[in-house]
């Protein structure tokens, strides 16, 4: 089935789809045969032992790496192989592992920079951006979602390592996104961080889609509707946080991390 831009769509009714997706580096191979669909709304939590595949599976996801072979589709487009500002630019925004700012930029203007980009403005433009009324109510707007408005000003170098992490959650949801991927939001933070962070995605998220990869079983057991269990580069298992609590196979994938499900 093709879309009017040619783009081959698939023909069942999946925000998300990953259709026997593989991708090997050198031969390695990382992802194999995995098969995933997400669901408009649906908040996925995506779980697994270290070197499992769950970032190279983002990677796949956004652009970043091209399958070996396989298809992902997006609202029902196939966007396997698209540059990852497009995919961005289809509704696709993601979090990292590792902290991505902008640490020179005040906490405000790491916000509004996302928002410039997703408007199409060209940084040339730049001393016509406090001019523009719309353009900081918005961006004042994600800063009290994501609970910073108080500290707009300060560099965002500066932050706590917790507020650093909202942050980064907020840039991607300045994008305005219709699926929101998030790697690993609270890895890191103290028992109280990690509070904070789920509050926040759970609040932010509402309405959204949203795919998480966590090690921290007690935030998805939170947030997620449903867990895929990824091991060896393919899905082990996939259903109802409970059920995927009580699956002796998922505690099998976990012995020798002495993760608890």
């Amino acid at each position: 089935m093709e879309g009017e831009n040619g783009t081959a769509m698939t023909s069942d009714n999946f925000f998300l789809e990953l259709k026997g997706l593989y991708k090997d580096f050198r031969g390695v191979e990382v992802i194999q045969d995995l098969t995933l669909c997400v669901r408009k709304g649906q908040r996925h939590a995506i779980i697994g032992p270290n070197g499992a595949g769950k970032t190279t599976l983002f990677n796949l996801i956004t652009g970043h790496y091209r399958p070996s072979s396989g298809d992902i589709f997006f609202k029902g487009l196939r966007i396997s192989g698209m540059s990852p500002h497009r995919i961005s630019r289809m509704g696709i925004s993601r979090s990292f592992q590792i902290t991505n700012l902008f640490p020179g930029l005040s906490v405000f203007e790491n916000i509004r920079s996302a928002i410039l980009s997703k408007k199409g403005i060209r940084w040339s433009f730049i001393r016509r951006v406090s001019e523009m009324e719309a353009v900081n109510r918005e961006t004042l707007g994600i800063l009290e979602l994501i609970g910073l408005e108080k500290q707009h000003q300060l560099p965002s170098g500066s932050l706590d390592y917790g507020a650093q992490r909202a942050l980064e959650i907020g840039i991607s949801l300045a994008t305005d996104p219709d699926l929101i991927l998030l790697d690993e939001p609270t890895a890191g933070m103290s028992i109280e961080e990690t509070r904070s962070i789920v509050s926040m995605v759970d609040r932010i998220t509402e309405g959204k889609t949203l795919v998480i990869i966590e090690h921290d079983m007690d935030v998805v057991f939170s947030l997620a509707d449903v867990v895929s269990v990824i091991y060896y580069g393919t899905v082990l298992a996939s259903g109802h946080p409970d059920a995927i609590r009580n699956d002796s196979r998922v505690k099998d994938a976990y012995l020798g991390e002495g993760a608890e499900c």
